[in-house]
């Protein structure tokens, strides 16, 4: 049975209702002089319909790639005639990412005036094309409000300096003030205190002396009591006594009357002398409250005194230091003023070319690059990478240039910067192998420097340069052509090596780095001067797959 109709028999399985298990078979036993025994014990661990799909893709490979024309030396004809070898060499493979860049400064600066305020241009001093020093006036800007804005803070200072020395003056006055009228306090407080401790000393005394006066007064009402006493008993007897003549009568009387008298006046002055008593411990009672009176207001005077002396030392203090904080507030305001004014003009920060001037008299501008200058003498390049080949750029890595006006000359380069975020988010972009319109996808970009090793003097700022990154070197490989290289059904690599005796034979490989033709082998039976049959499929088993049938392939469940 021809391939084609074997492939369109396995094709159209699909829904029927059929005895696969035999018609699998019959189809193994047609093909089956066209596997190796590798392929066998392959296509055994299958399903049958995986099996039968993979020998039809297998067989149709074979045949558009010419492996199926090397079969056993016995049964090669003309075809044998027309094989292509290819001997397996050793060389260099160089792995390179190609990019297209610009060439720039690699001293370049911005410069721009770094106020903190927007303030038009006054002048501009120079223009495109001009060489410049570190150091050498761009352009000056108009702060006349700025200086306005000085002169008031100044007068604002003047003022307030005034006004703290006028306070500080009153504080100070109010702290004298506050010490004089204390210290009167506590002195008239200690003179009332000390009038008190006198008045309480005379109090004492007093009382003492009453107290004494009444004892005084007792002990002549009880003499005088005893003697009155007397002078009744001496009566009685008198009068009592038949003998008792009326003069001695009369005597006796007179006696007792006197008597009498003097106790009555010894009662009088006992009363008189307890009632002074009482009125001198009043006198004391009232001295001790005085006193108590007079220490309590001394002590309050002395620590009225205190306080108010201290409230006006602290609120002296306070605007002293609130005076200082002012004045400091003030002249860092004006510092800030004056350094603001320093920047008026701006000074490029390199030697240089001045490339590009943003600015012009009049004009506010808030740019970041007012005016660029450029070291025209050091040149670096610079690309922004793709986001699927950025993971390939590393720093130090190997460049080869060219441009335009450099002709055949190769400039080598280092990369001396990765930019660690994109710098593009989305790009317009045609599938080649697509007939459709364009379309926008969102693609990241990412910006990488190149230092130039050297100069060439026809290179210009703005220059359009061909890059070619030097991603990876094998020095004396062993190499094939990449297009040679087949891939096996489970994944691995080979190529078809033909043997002295005309067969070929499937060579297991693993490969290496690739540049646009060859591919480094790693490790394998491959050998160098060993003949390998030149692979005349286009795309090898992915493309071959992609082009079976209408929608993409065999059919199966």
């Amino acid at each position: 049975m021809k391939l084609k109709e074997v492939l369109n028999k396995i094709k159209f399985w699909e829904g029927k209702d059929l005895d696969l298990d035999d018609e699998i078979d019959e189809k193994l036993d047609e093909v089956e002089g066209e596997l190796s025994k590798k392929d066998k014990r392959f296509f055994k661990k299958l399903n049958k319909k995986v099996v039968a799909a993979m020998v039809i893709a297998a067989i149709l490979i074979s045949s558009i790639a010419g492996v199926a024309s090397f079969k056993k030396a016995s049964a090669k004809t003309n075809e044998e005639d027309m094989t292509i070898t290819i001997p397996v060499v050793k060389q260099d493979i160089q792995k390179t990412l190609a990019a297209t860049g610009t060439i720039i400064s690699a001293e370049e600066s911005t410069e721009f005036a770094t106020t903190g305020g927007s303030y038009p241009v006054e002048e501009v001093y120079v223009k495109v094309g001009d060489v410049v020093k570190k150091g050498d006036p761009l352009y000056k800007l108009d702060m006349t409000s700025m200086e306005q804005q000085l002169s008031y803070q100044q007068q604002a200072l003047n003022l307030q300096n005034q006004q703290n020395e006028l306070a500080a003056q009153t504080a100070e006055a109010a702290l004298k003030n506050a010490q004089d009228t204390g210290a009167v306090s506590i002195n008239d407080a200690n003179r009332s205190l000390a009038e008190a401790q006198q008045n309480q000393t005379v109090a004492n005394r007093n009382r003492k002396a009453a107290d004494d006066a009444l004892g005084d007064a007792r002990r002549a009402e009880d003499n005088a009591y005893r003697a009155f006493n007397s002078a009744k008993e001496a009566l009685s007897r008198v009068e009592s006594n038949p003998d008792s003549t009326q003069e001695e009568k009369d005597s006796a009387q007179a006696k007792v009357n006197n008597a009498k008298s003097d106790y009555e006046n010894a009662v009088s002055n006992r009363k008189t002398a307890e009632t002074n008593l009482a009125s001198a411990k009043d006198a004391v009672d009232t001295a001790n409250r005085s006193l108590d009176g007079a220490s309590q207001a001394a002590g309050k005077a002395q620590t009225d005194a205190n306080a108010t002396i201290i409230n006006q030392a602290q609120t002296l203090k306070s605007g002293e230091l609130s005076a200082k904080a002012s004045t400091i507030s003030n002249n860092q305001e004006i510092a800030k003023s004056k350094e603001e004014l320093g920047k008026a003009t701006v000074f490029a920060s390199q030697d240089g070319t001045v490339t590009n001037v943003n600015i012009k008299v009049g004009q506010t501008y808030s740019g970041t690059d007012a005016i660029v200058i450029d070291n025209v003498t050091s040149l670096k390049a610079t690309a922004d990478i793709d986001e699927a080949q950025i993971p390939n750029i590393e720093l130090g890595q190997k460049v080869q240039i060219k441009t335009d006006a450099t002709g055949d000359d190769v400039l080598e380069g280092t990369v001396t910067f990765v930019s660690p975020t994109a710098t593009k988010n989305s790009t317009k972009s045609t599938d080649s192998d697509s007939t459709t319109a364009s379309v926008s996808k969102s693609r990241a970009t990412y910006r990488v420097d190149v230092t130039l090793n050297g100069t060439n003097e026809r290179l210009r700022l703005g220059m359009t340069a061909k890059m070619t990154f030097i991603i990876a070197n094998a020095k004396n490989a062993l190499a094939v052509p990449s297009a040679d290289i087949q891939t096996d059904f489970d994944g691995s690599k080979y190529v078809v090596v033909q043997k002295k005796d005309g067969t070929t034979e499937n060579v297991t490989v693993t490969t290496g780095i690739s540049d646009d033709f060859y591919t480094e082998i790693k490790d394998g039976k491959l050998k160098e001067g060993a003949e390998i049959v030149e692979n005349s499929s286009e795309g090898g088993i992915d493309a071959t797959l992609d082009d079976m049938g209408a929608d993409g392939g065999i059919y199966f469940e």
